[in-house]
C-alpha cells in the first residue's frame, strides 16, 4: 500500500513530466535529502521523497512531495520495493540516493531515458560477478558470469512506465524478496535483471554519477556521490588532464596527450 502526502506547493502542471525522486528512510538520510536540495543546482522539476511507512521527514522543504509505502525488506535492498511504483504523472524521473549533490546541467540524462527507457552509469566497483561473489545468484539465476556490468543504481534516470522498465523493476523486486536473507545490494538485483530481461540501457559516462572511489574523471562532475564533502576544485579542473579523488580534493592523475 502506498500514499502520497501532498507538500504546500504541490504542482498539478509538471514541466515535461519530469521530477526529481529521492529512495530514502531514516532520520539520517532526510537531513541528507534535505542537504541535496539545498546545495545542489536542481532543475525546475517537482521534487519526491519514497519513504517507508514510519520514517519521520520534517526539516525536508514544504514543496517535497512524500510518497509512503509499507516495505518489508531491509537495507538496500528496501529499494527495490519502490522501483515499481512511481506516480503516474511522472513520465520520467532521476532516482537520487541522499548523499547526492547535483552540480551541472543534467538535461541530457533526462533525454537519453526518454528515449532508451533508462540512462545510468556502471558502478566503480563494475563486475556483477565480482561484487560479495553475487556470482553465486547469477549461477543460480542460470546466467553465466561472462563479464556483465553492474550498474550504480544511486543516480538513474527512469522512463518508469514504459513496460519494459517495468518488467525489469518487477524482476529486481522479485529477486531482492527471493535473496532477502543474503546481504546484497539492490543494484545487484537491478543489474542482473537488466541482464535477463536483456534490457538495454543507455550509458551515462562516470561524470553522471562520480563515486570518488578514485575512478579516474575526464571533464568536469555533473553529480558528486559521497558522503565526503564536494572538493572545493571539483567545478574548476585543469584542462588537459584527467583527475581523481585524493584526500578531500581532485587532483591531477593523467595527463591527455593532445
Amino acid at each position: 500500500m502506498s500514499n502520497i502526502q501532498r507538500g504546500r506547493n504541490f504542482r498539478m502542471s509538471m514541466k515535461n513530466n519530469r521530477a526529481i525522486v529521492f529512495l530514502s528512510w531514516g532520520a539520517k538520510h532526510i537531513r541528507l535529502v534535505a542537504d541535496c536540495i539545498r546545495e545542489s543546482r536542481l532543475p525546475d522539476y517537482p521534487l519526491f521523497l519514497m519513504t517507508d511507512d514510519t520514517t519521520p521527514v520534517e526539516g525536508l522543504p514544504e514543496s517535497v512531495e512524500v510518497i509512503r509505502r509499507e516495505c518489508h525488506l531491509s537495507g538496500k535492498a528496501r529499494k527495490t520495493e519502490f522501483f515499481p511504483h512511481l506516480p503516474e504523472q511522472i513520465q520520467t524521473a532521476l532516482y537520487l540516493d541522499a548523499d547526492t549533490r547535483v552540480i551541472e546541467d543534467i538535461s541530457f540524462g533526462f533525454e537519453k531515458a526518454e528515449k532508451h527507457g533508462m540512462a545510468i552509469v556502471p558502478a566503480p566497483h563494475y563486475s556483477l560477478a565480482d561484487f560479495r561473489d553475487f556470482r553465486e545468484v547469477m549461477l543460480k539465476e542460470g546466467v553465466t558470469p561472462r563479464g556483465q556490468i553492474i550498474y550504480n543504481s544511486g543516480v538513474m534516470f527512469c522512463a518508469s512506465h514504459r513496460p519494459d522498465l517495468r518488467a525489469v523493476f518487477d524482476l529486481t523486486l522479485e529477486l531482492a524478496e527471493k535473496y532477502r536473507e543474503r546481504v546484497w545490494s539492490d543494484q545487484t538485483y537491478l543489474s542482473l535483471a537488466i541482464e535477463r530481461l536483456g534490457f538495454n540501457p543507455h550509458t551515462l559516462s562516470p561524470s553522471f554519477n562520480y563515486r570518488g572511489f578514485g575512478e579516474l574523471l575526464s571533464g568536469s562532475i555533473r553529480i558528486w556521490h559521497s558522503y565526503e564533502a564536494l572538493p572545493p576544485n571539483a567545478t574548476s579542473l585543469e584542462a588537459g588532464y584527467l583527475h581523481r579523488y585524493e584526500n578531500g580534493k581532485m587532483v591531477k592523475a593523467v595527463k591527455v596527450p593532445l
